[in-house]
């Protein structure tokens, strides 16, 4: 049986690793030191001793003062090692600490303490901070003198091509950063500019501008919002202030911002409860489009004109609706909308005084300088008061009345009945498309009686519930409908003569490529259907490091699969 031989680490060669360790930590923290007081130096003082002369010596001491150590470590793999770490941290520091940011946001986030330590340390710009580049620096040096001792031939070509590649890639990398940039071209449909605003670093904030070689125009914009996923929702209020409106004679008004507990689909019948209360509520049902259907009974047509009233049928350019209007109410009985109706239209039981007088041939001059369609009830008709002159018709359930010199604006009158009180009015959906939506719910305490309400979305001008003797609000929200499901931009690259050298929809992830220059969609105003914000960026260095990347590949292919090797003879 063969004796099996193992080995252990040697205690020096593991003291060798530990002091080469120390060694190149050592190098890299008094790197970093210098850099720190060069570039703080460059940044404090105008003066040119100090702000140029001062940090160069600075830099060029550190070489210097470590040569031997530099020479002894730099091509060893606890440099190569280290180094990599130690930009691995820097772009962690980088990812997680705010770049670029204004002061304000820096003391805002972290203090005014804490913001000066980060601006000492240069954490508040890692990837410009001469420390970091500086590892880069010393990565390079490794890996070139690492591939300098290597003998140049044939048979070492794919271990040099895998040395050199990082070197090219950093260099692609340091290229786009320090001459590329990102920003965004602000827009409006038809307009088009060559000025595009730059953004610091890798924040969202404009720190610049910069002219680009052509001119992109916005042809079209729109966008979509996804379509409204409305929700029943348990509401918490504190004392803090809140805006959110309600309509008079809906809900209550909240005073404080509220904590949504819970949110729950709309399903009808189904029993719920709010937890650690005695609360209980359901959906009794959800009325897509809400509307009002209104009966009269015939039979109550003789009755005392207690609060006579008519309910018309409003034709508008915004639509249609039932609107009633009351002759004994102060401000319910008219209408005034000199633009889009022409004038007032009004609802009187009997014929008031100024129209007696009209009809008689005697109207009063200021009363007769406004176009004024009215309505008389108890004469069931309709008089035309059009630049001082007077006409009348019938007024008849059903038909269509167009105010004067308006076609298509106008009047379907339903019922005229004397006494609102009889006027019966039924709850129902307009059809099924999300136009006015409204719940209807039931609520009790445990063992009480119920309540019913009606909530409106807020957004809506609609109301809310609060339960009686809590803090809790029932609403009706949808927040999908807040989210942007798609928006999109047609641009045009224009030359010096107006010509268009490119067009293209461009989406979020569907940018266009054009001289060296990537466009892509970025920004949207939704208060401004016209206006489109194009992101833009400038990568020169981008095919730089695709090409080390490149060579990457085909140095370690070489080195593993290709190395040339001498022919073994048989025998």
């Amino acid at each position: 049986m063969a004796d099996v031989k193992t080995t252990s680490p040697s205690p020096k060669n593991h003291d060798y690793q530990t002091r080469g360790f120390r060694r190149v930590t050592g190098l890299l923290a008094a790197l970093v030191l210098f850099a720190l007081l060069a570039q703080n130096l460059h940044e404090a003082f105008s003066n040119f001793w100090l702000s140029t002369l001062a940090p160069v010596a600075i830099l060029a001491a550190y070489p210097a003062i470590f040569y031997k150590s530099l020479k002894r470590s730099i091509d060893t793999p606890y440099f190569a090692t280290l180094s990599l770490l130690c930009i691995a941290v820097g772009t962690a520091l980088g990812t997680f600490v705010s770049q670029n940011a204004p002061e304000a946001v820096f003391t805002q986030r972290y203090g005014e303490t804490g913001s000066n330590v980060l601006s000492v340390l240069q954490w508040d710009d890692v990837f410009h901070s001469w420390w970091y580049i500086g590892f880069f620096v010393l990565l390079a040096g490794s890996l070139l003198k690492s591939s300098w001792k290597k003998k140049f031939n044939r048979e070492n070509l794919g271990y040099h091509l895998a040395h050199l590649s990082p070197i090219i890639i950093l260099l692609g990398f340091w290229v786009d950063y320090f001459y590329g940039f990102r920003g965004i071209i602000q827009l409006e449909t038809g307009q088009s500019a060559n000025i595009a605003k730059v953004y610091q670093g890798s924040t969202s904030y404009i720190g610049d501008s910069t002219e680009i070689p052509f001119r992109i125009r916005l042809d079209h914009f729109e966008f979509e919002k996804h379509d409204p996923d409305y929700r029943l929702q348990v509401w918490r209020n504190d004392a803090e202030p809140h805006a959110q409106a309600t309509a008079d004679g809906h809900g209550q008004k909240i005073n404080g911002t509220p904590e949504i507990i819970a949110s729950m689909p709309l399903k009808e019948a189904k029993i719920r409860h709010i937890y650690g209360t005695d609360v209980y509520f359901r959906l009794n049902e959800f009325y897509p489009n809400f509307t009002f259907e209104y009966t009269y009974p015939e039979v109550n047509n003789e009755v005392e004109p207690k609060d006579p009233g008519v309910l018309l049928n409003l034709k508008t350019p915004f639509g249609q609706a039932d609107v009633n209007l009351f002759s004994n109410r102060p401000g319910r009985n008219t209408i005034v909308d000199e633009q889009h109706m022409g004038g007032w239209l009004e609802f009187y039981w009997e014929a008031p005084e100024e129209l007696a007088q009209a009809i008689k041939g005697q109207p009063d001059a200021k009363w007769a300088g406004v176009n004024r369609t009215i309505l008389v009830g108890v004469e069931k008709q309709i008089y035309y008061l059009v630049e001082g002159e007077l006409s009348n018709e019938p007024l008849k359930a059903g038909q269509f009345y167009p105010f004067p010199n308006r076609k298509e604006i106008g009047f379907t009158m339903k019922y005229l009945y004397p006494d609102a009180a009889f006027l019966l009015s039924t709850p129902v959906s307009d059809g099924e498309e999300l136009l006015n939506p409204v719940a209807k719910v039931e609520v009790w305490h445990k063992g009480g009686t119920s309540q019913e309400s009606f909530l409106y979305p807020g957004g809506r001008k609609g109301g809310t519930f609060q339960i009686e003797g809590t803090d809790y609000f029932l609403a009706l929200e949808s927040f999908k409908d807040m989210e942007t499901k798609y928006y999109r931009s047609e641009i045009s690259v224009l030359g010096e003569k107006d010509e268009v050298l490119k067009s293209q929809s461009i989406i979020v992830n569907e940018p266009m490529l054009y001289g060296g220059y990537r466009f892509y969609q970025s920004d949207y105003n939704p208060d401004n259907p016209n206006y489109s914000g194009i992101g833009i960026s400038h990568e020169p260095g981008l095919y730089v490091i695709y090409f080390g990347f490149a060579v990457m590949v085909i140095g370690c292919f070489m080195m593993f699969y290709g190395k040339y090797r001498k022919p073994v003879g048989l025998g």
